[in-house]
C-alpha cells in the first residue's frame, strides 16, 4: 500500500484508477484535450479561455446575492496592466476579511482568471475571505520569468492595499495556485520570505505544482524521482505536454524561480502548506519530495490530499469521475486548515 512517508511505494500511487481506466475504455476523452505544439497555442486558448469565462460567470450567478466581484488592473515594474478579479463578500465581516490571492494553472502558455473563481467564490462563501484571482503574461509571447515577474508586483500590490481591499491580513494571507500557478506560488512564498514582504503569507496551497525540473534534481532525490517517468504518457499531461510548455516558456534552468525546489536560501521560515497530488502525473513525484523536505527538514506545518490513480487536473478533464467533486471540496476545507492554522497562531 502506497505512503507518502514512505517514499519506496510513491510508484504505487501510478497505477490507474479502475473508474478512470473504464472511462477511457469506453471512449471517454480529457474535456480540455489539446494539440501539444507551440504552433497549436493560439487555437487552444481561443477555445478554451470562453468556456472558463462562461463557467465563472455561473459559478458568481449562483453564488449573488452573497458574493460580488470587481475587475482591477494592477500596474507591473514595466508598465503592464495586469487584470485582476476580486471576489468579496456583500456583508464583509465586522473584523475584515482573510486575504486569498491564487494564481492559475495553464502551462505558462494557457489561462486566464476565470479559472480560479470558483475558489475564490467557494473561499468567500465559507470564510468571509477577500479573493483574488490573478493574470499574468504567458509564453511564448512572454517567455520566463515574465509570469513569476507579474505574478510577484501583483502580489506586493495585494500587500500594500490588503485593508483598502478589505482584507485583514492577520486573520490569514494564502497564496496558491495550480500546476504552472503551484510553481509560481512556490517561487513567491520565497520571495515574500527573503524581502520581508508585510504583511506577510501565512499559508501556501499548492495544487499539482511543478517544482523541479527533470534536468536540476539533487542527486540524492534521484532515486525517489520517478513520476516523470512512469507517468510519460498518461492522460492531460503527458511528458510531450511538459516540454512543450517547457519549449515555450524558456526558462533559465539553474533560477530558482524555475526550481523554487532548489532555493538557493533553503526553506526555513517558510509557512504552512497545503498540498494536492495525482498519482498518475509527471510531476507527482516533485511535490511529494518538497513536501517531504519542507516537513522533515525545516519543519514547515503541511497537509496532503493525494489522488492515486488519477492525472493531472482529472476533476476538470474528467467531471463525471465520482472523485471529481472531491477535488474542489477537498481544496476548500484545505484554504480552512490553512487559515485555521493562521488564527491559531501556530505559525
Amino acid at each position: 500500500m502506497a505512503s507518502i512517508d514512505d517514499p519506496t511505494t510513491w510508484l504505487a500511487y501510478g497505477k490507474i484508477d479502475p473508474e478512470l481506466g473504464e472511462i477511457l475504455r469506453q471512449g471517454g476523452k480529457p474535456r480540455f484535450d489539446k494539440d501539444n505544439r507551440i504552433e497549436g497555442i493560439p487555437a487552444v486558448r481561443e477555445a478554451w479561455t470562453p468556456l472558463y469565462k462562461q463557467f465563472a460567470e455561473a459559478a458568481l450567478l449562483q453564488a449573488q446575492p452573497d458574493v460580488y466581484s470587481e475587475e482591477v488592473l494592477v500596474r507591473c515594474r514595466d508598465g503592464h496592466l495586469a487584470r485582476c478579479l476580486i471576489y468579496k463578500p456583500t456583508d464583509p465581516p465586522p473584523n475584515g476579511s482573510p486575504v486569498v490571492v491564487l494564481f492559475h494553472g495553464g502551462g505558462w502558455c494557457f489561462g486566464c482568471p476565470e479559472m480560479d473563481a470558483i475558489n475564490c467564490i467557494k473561499a468567500v462563501q465559507r470564510y468571509g475571505a477577500v479573493a483574488l484571482s490573478v493574470d499574468y503574461r504567458l509564453a511564448p509571447e512572454f517567455p520566463f520569468p515574465a509570469a513569476v515577474n507579474d505574478s510577484w508586483d501583483v502580489l506586493q500590490w495585494v500587500a500594500r492595499n490588503s485593508c483598502q481591499l478589505g482584507g485583514n491580513p492577520s486573520l490569514g494571507f494564502i497564496i496558491g495556485g495550480t500546476s504552472a500557478g503551484g510553481n509560481i506560488s512556490a517561487a513567491l512564498s520565497h520571495l515574500a520570505r527573503d524581502t520581508g514582504m508585510s504583511p506577510g503569507i501565512t499559508g501556501v496551497w499548492l495544487s499539482i505544482p511543478a517544482l523541479l525540473s527533470h534536468d536540476a534534481v539533487p542527486e540524492q532525490y534521484l532515486p525517489l524521482y520517478l513520476s516523470r517517468e512512469q507517468n510519460r504518457d498518461a492522460p492531460i499531461l503527458p511528458k510531450s505536454a511538459m516540454d512543450m510548455y517547457e519549449e515555450a516558456y524558456r526558462p533559465e534552468l539553474s533560477s530558482e524561480l524555475w526550481n523554487p525546489f532548489n532555493w538557493s536560501s533553503g526553506h526555513m521560515k517558510l509557512p504552512t502548506h497545503y498540498f494536492q497530488i495525482c498519482g498518475m502525473d509527471v510531476l507527482r513525484d516533485e511535490g511529494l519530495l518538497y513536501e517531504r523536505v519542507l516537513k522533515k527538514e525545516y519543519g514547515v506545518m503541511t497537509k496532503v490530499d493525494i489522488y492515486p490513480g488519477l492525472p493531472h487536473v482529472y476533476w476538470a478533464n474528467f467531471p463525471t469521475h465520482s472523485r471529481s467533486k472531491d477535488y474542489a471540496e477537498d481544496t476548500n476545507k484545505g484554504f480552512g486548515w490553512l487559515l485555521d492554522i493562521s488564527a491559531s497562531g501556530r505559525l
